[in-house]
């Protein structure tokens, strides 16, 4: 599908319904020429770029309960809210094998964005900086180090955070790439409207080494906001198509009940099922 730009959010585990949308697409043989994403719009769309149906599930509902994922001792002993080595590593090497050969193959376009903590920009990497598994899986890290819960990356010289920072749904960069459509998947539902991050003195002090990282997150709302407003008017003009909850589960960014999980990416596949013959004559059009 050649100038159509698939735009992923990201969102923590409310990843998991973009997850489910897109193992739907993978059933139906549908793909794009071009994905973009942030966080775990970046994370979990790996996997449908590398046509490997339900491994975001798996890894979750065998995994996601397990201490060595996640928890405050990785925190306070590494800086690290997500055991980084088995969230990551051992999930792409060992336990569920990420299938780089299929991924590399594919000849599709696949950008993650990682925020510069010195420059205040989202930065973009794509296929061509990805020589193996190891690149694509620093980048996914990059983007997916959430503000407070995590280090700062250190990528090619360069110190990165959450791609979602500054860029939390990608789609100017997919137009600034020359595409003329864009069908964008978000993991809040309609009505959400984000929220200031409070206090901003302490946002200011944490921060205080990377003045950039404070003045973003404390912009944050805005920027996404007024995001939403735009993404809104396109819709209506027919320029973006936009698949979102339609009900809200109420699923945290890190959130631990896995019944919520597998409901909230079983929504993610209704969902697609629901608007699959709507988004092909769109896409046709």
């Amino acid at each position: 599908m050649n100038n159509t730009g698939l735009v992923l959010e990201g969102g923590g585990l409310r990843g998991v319904y973009t997850s489910g949308v897109l193992d739907y697409f993978l059933t139906q043989n549908l793909e794009f020429n071009y994905t973009i994403g942030v966080s775990a719009g970046a994370i979990y769309s790996a996997s449908y770029a590398s046509r490997q149906k339900e491994r975001n599930l798996e890894i979750e509902l065998k995994y996601l309960d397990d201490e060595r994922y996640m928890g405050l001792k990785y925190l306070i002993k590494t800086g690290n809210y997500i055991n980084l080595d088995f969230a990551y590593r051992k999930m792409t090497y060992e336990y569920f094998p990420f299938d780089f050969e299929t991924f590399k193959n594919n000849n599709r376009e696949f950008k993650v964005g990682a925020f510069n903590c010195l420059t205040g920009e989202t930065e973009f990497f794509s296929k061509k900086d990805y020589k193996n598994t190891e690149d694509l899986l620093q980048a996914l890290i990059a983007t997916g180090s959430l503000p407070f819960l995590s280090k700062e990356r250190l990528l090619n010289n360069k110190i990165y955070l959450d791609g979602g920072i500054a860029a939390p749904i990608p789609l100017e960069e997919s137009i600034k790439d020359g595409n003329d459509k864009h069908v964008i998947i978000l993991t809040q539902e309609k009505e959400y409207k984000k929220l200031a991050m409070r206090p901003q003195s302490l946002i200011k002090t944490y921060y205080r080494k990377y003045p950039k990282v404070a003045k973003a997150l404390i912009e944050r709302h805005e920027v996404y906001n007024n995001l939403l407003k735009k993404i809104n008017e396109l819709e209506k003009s027919g320029k973006v198509f936009v698949i979102r909850p339609t009900e809200n589960l109420e699923v945290g960014r890190l959130e631990r009940d896995l019944s919520k999980i597998e409901a909230l990416y079983h929504l993610g596949i209704s969902d697609a099922k629901n608007i699959y013959n709507n988004l092909l004559q769109w896409l046709e059009k």
